[in-house]
């Protein structure tokens, strides 16, 4: 044998002995991960944690979970649930098992992520687990989608969801892609909602091209019409109120955003309603009204908000109160209105206003309107009416000095500025002078500062009871609980 065949021999014999070395190697590190996963999964086994009963565990996962609904760990960008089924196999397990933890579905796509095919895909292929392992229970569904154009598409999503429709206890829809608008009409329009009781929508404005489509609401049901007799609160903001009105009989509580509608539509809208408890007017403007209109009855309404825009002049969104019947009204939440007109509401006991700039005439209006009123929220937008609510006048019964609004007990306020600070505790000085103290007040955290900086606030606390409140409040006080209440406030 010739010393190059010897060479060569040699290197096919190193080269098999690297390689038997190298698979020996690979054969070992599988070994030793496979060592590591089983001392792993016992020292799991030797946790507290892992000696809680199954059924206590899974409750905590909802617990976790109910923290932050819809949202995800910030740290890793993953909702609690799949993080969750990730720690460990029997955690794994668990959280597949428990139905609730899948039951809220969120399908969210941002302006800056790519809306191709591809995060299609991968949306419906999360719908698909989520509806799997929701298994029978009742889910909520959030569409937010944020990207105003490109090729992403929601219809094969609503298709999918759309099979399991009687399953739906809430609907979240952010719409700002336009082209949505006809994919959803369509996809929901003959549905069958049986537990279906609540739902909001918001919708972009349609393209002036295209196929037709509705631009006044005439209140005809145009989606679920299959039935929907659970639903109880509404939202419908933009071009939902025109395309996408549900069966509203039954429902108890109604919010119109950011829509023009005529008086004849709305009426027809409102009286289309049995038994509407709670009515919210974002924006709304109402053409069209007939100089002498009877008023549009709602005998169970409990609880009114009116938003309107001190930017558009001309515009009362407070005159729209005069085209309502309410000798029930119990709440009343106004933001954005200079006007108050001459009427008197009997029966209520809340009022809240927010960035309402009235005039003198305007507010000695208000204090009139209100006989029975209790409690009482404003903002830094209004520090006069401190002044007149320490104003004595004649009580027309008694003869007694009275002030006004004498059965005020509570009173909210935020973003006081230092100058209202004196107003403030010159009115509280007062009534309780004239026998009608106030018996508690909120500040938020800007208002108990400027009162501290004045050396006012031990003061006040030792006067009246003071607790904390960040100024957004629960609206309507009773009914379902909504996520999504906090737009009212935003200026």
């Amino acid at each position: 044998m010739s010393e190059l065949e010897k060479s060569a021999q040699e290197i096919a014999a190193l080269q098999l002995r690297h390689a038997t070395l190298l698979q020996e190697a690979d054969d070992i590190a599988y070994a030793l991960r496979i060592a590591q996963a089983t001392h792993g999964r016992l020292l799991n086994q030797q946790a507290l944690i892992a000696k809680l009963p199954s059924e206590i565990l899974s409750d905590i996962f909802l617990l976790c979970q109910q923290q932050h609904p819809g949202t995800k760990i910030k740290a890793l960008q993953i909702p609690f649930e799949v993080l969750a089924s990730q720690v460990s196999s029997w955690w794994r397990e668990l959280a597949i098992a428990t139905r609730l933890l899948w039951a809220n579905i969120l399908v969210r796509v941002r302006p800056r992520q790519l809306t191709g095919r591809q995060l299609l895909e991968s949306k419906l292929e999360r719908v698909k687990t989520y509806l799997e392992r929701s298994d029978s229970c009742l889910f909520s569904a959030t569409f937010d989608v944020s990207a105003s154009s490109g090729p992403f598409q929601v219809a094969e999503i609503l298709h999918l969801m759309a099979a399991e429709a009687t399953r739906w206890r809430r609907l979240f829809m952010s719409m700002k892609n336009p082209t949505a608008t006809l994919e959803i009409l369509q996809t929901l329009k003959t549905l069958n909602v049986p537990v279906l009781d609540y739902m909001s929508i918001w919708l972009a404005p349609l393209p002036l091209t295209g196929p037709p489509h509705p631009t006044e609401n005439d209140c005809t049901e145009l989606i679920f019409r299959g039935g929907a007799p659970s639903l109880k609160f509404v939202r419908l903001s933009g071009m939902a109120l025109a395309c996408l009105l549900p069966p509203l009989r039954l429902v108890e509580t109604l919010h119109l955003t950011s829509y023009t509608l005529r008086y004849t539509s709305f009426r027809s809208l409102l009286e289309s309603i049995t038994n509407l408890v709670n009515l919210s007017l974002h924006r709304i403007q109402v053409t069209h009204r007939p100089l002498d209109c009877p008023s549009i009855g709602l005998p169970a309404l409990r609880a009114l908000r009116i938003c309107g825009d001190l930017d558009a002049e001309a515009q009362h969104p407070s005159r729209l109160i005069r085209l309502l019947g309410i000798p029930g009204l119990q709440e009343l939440t106004l933001k954005e209105l200079d006007v108050f007109d001459d009427q008197v509401f009997p029966a209520a006991t809340t009022l809240a206003l927010h960035s309402c700039p009235f005039p003198a005439g305007e507010m000695l209006r208000m204090l009139r309107a209100f006989p029975e009123l209790t409690t009482f929220r404003l903002d830094e937008s209004l520090p006069d009416i401190l002044d007149l609510l320490g104003m004595p006048a004649r009580d027309g019964s008694t003869m007694a000095e009275k002030p006004p609004w004498p059965k005020l007990h509570t009173l909210a306020i935020t973003r006081m500025e230092a100058q209202d600070v004196q107003l403030l505790v010159d009115m509280l000085e007062r009534r309780q002078r004239l026998e009608s103290p106030l018996s508690r007040l909120y500040l938020d955290r800007r208002s108990r500062f400027v009162l501290g900086r004045k050396d006012k606030l031990e003061w006040v606390q030792k006067r009246v009871q003071v607790e904390r409140h960040e100024g957004v409040y629960v609206w309507p006080v009773e009914g379902i609980e909504d996520n999504d209440e906090a737009f009212f406030w935003e200026l």
